[in-house]
């Protein structure tokens, strides 16, 4: 073959103007940097317009449509700069940590009526939207959650606002629940509920269809639950009565009223261990060569430490009196005026009698927070 052929058939042409380029490159560089700046300008363009509060399609459309014109695009190269200016207007609303309500509604309508196709890099950006919008939503839904009243308008307000948001049906789930879960948990973390919050987050739950299941990820609405016990003791109320399916061994006095039965608790008590340990001390006398005689003498001392052992597991009992313990091995029960401390734990709380010789006694209950408020205020009462 000529060499010329092998050229003429060796050589290609450039995939942006359609003109025949060189052989050792395909594409006119200058047609590379023509289309590239063109890709740039509408993408920037359809950016700023995702984020406006008013654009007009067709002039935007007309105005993308020119500039693939003039720099090697088509009718794909603009679909294609639309999807990625929503992206692109997606990530400089976030840029400063929040994307403002009338941004959220901009970008919204902007792939609405664009009718943008859902891809991955599209998902993404959806879920980044989604996730403002729950951000920005939570403070009122909280509110809500916490405030709301018979005849109110703010449970309706929220359910608005997440419809104008955008928010799919799971989205508005996921936030309302958030928002009752993250309430309860701030607010207990700092003190108990009022009986018109716990209304309130009840009311909450019924207007959005929310079930205990839902809440008991994180034990909230048990704690919920206990709030309401808890609150009721510093009121001086006894807790109303528990539903209880097994026996009760505890040999009640006459003058006292059994408040609370806790079933599996682990209870612990302090041991003392002792341990004698020793050392040698003595003279080496040389006696002949590589031979010694080392006479010594041992003392010894005795080492004691304590140490906590789980001592049983049963049943735990609070009354007006007494607290009562019944298990395998171990049953009794203390005066709550015999006892100078009770001690916190997240799974159970600890009592030191008051006698010269006590030791700490500790009940593992799985719920100290409960378990600890039982005592202390039936001690008082």
């Amino acid at each position: 073959m000529p060499f010329a052929n092998l050229l003429k058939t060796a050589a290609g042409t450039c995939r942006y103007c359609g003109k025949r380029a060189g052989v050792i490159t395909r594409d006119h560089p200058e047609c590379g940097r023509t289309y590239n700046a063109g890709w740039h300008r509408m993408v920037n363009l359809a950016a700023q317009a995702a984020t406006s509060r008013n654009f007009d399609e067709n002039a935007l459309r007309t105005a993308l449509t020119d500039i693939a014109k003039n720099s090697y695009g088509d009718g794909a190269t603009v679909e294609r700069a639309l999807e990625e200016g929503w992206r692109r207007g997606v990530q400089q609303a976030a840029a400063d940590g929040t994307i403002t309500r009338e941004e959220e509604s901009s970008l919204r309508g902007f792939r609405d009526r664009l009718a943008l196709p859902s891809n991955t890099a599209d998902q993404r950006a959806a879920t980044q939207l989604d996730h403002a919008s729950r951000a920005r939503l939570l403070p009122q839904a909280q509110d809500a959650a916490l405030t709301a009243r018979d005849g109110d308008s703010k449970l309706a307000r929220l359910s608005q606002a997440m419809r104008e948001a955008g928010l799919g049906r799971e989205e508005q789930r996921q936030l309302v629940r958030e928002a009752w879960e993250t309430a309860v948990d701030s607010t207990l973390y700092q003190r108990l509920l009022t009986l018109d919050e716990e209304e309130a987050l009840q009311r909450y739950m019924s207007h959005f269809g929310l079930t205990p299941s839902d809440l008991d990820r994180r034990d909230l609405h048990r704690d919920l639950t206990n709030n309401s016990i808890i609150r009721g003791l510093t009121e001086g109320k006894l807790p109303p009565k528990q539903k209880i399916d097994f026996a009760v061994p505890f040999n009640l006095m006459k003058s006292e009223t059994l408040a609370w039965v806790m079933k599996d608790v682990e209870y612990h008590e302090t041991v003392t261990r002792r341990e004698r340990e020793g050392t040698s001390h003595g003279l080496s006398i040389r006696v002949a060569r590589g031979v010694y005689y080392r006479p010594g003498t041992f003392r010894s001392r005795t080492v004691e430490w304590d140490e906590a052992i789980h001592a049983d597991t049963g049943l735990l009992g609070f009354t007006t009196k007494h607290i009562y313990f019944a298990g395998r091995r171990k049953i009794f029960r203390v005066r709550y005026d015999r006892i100078v401390g009770f001690e916190y734990y997240g799974d159970g709380f600890g009592i030191l009698r008051d006698a010269q010789t006590a030791k700490p006694q500790a009940f593992r209950t799985g719920d100290g927070w409960l378990a600890y408020n039982l005592a202390v205020n039936l001690a008082q009462m």
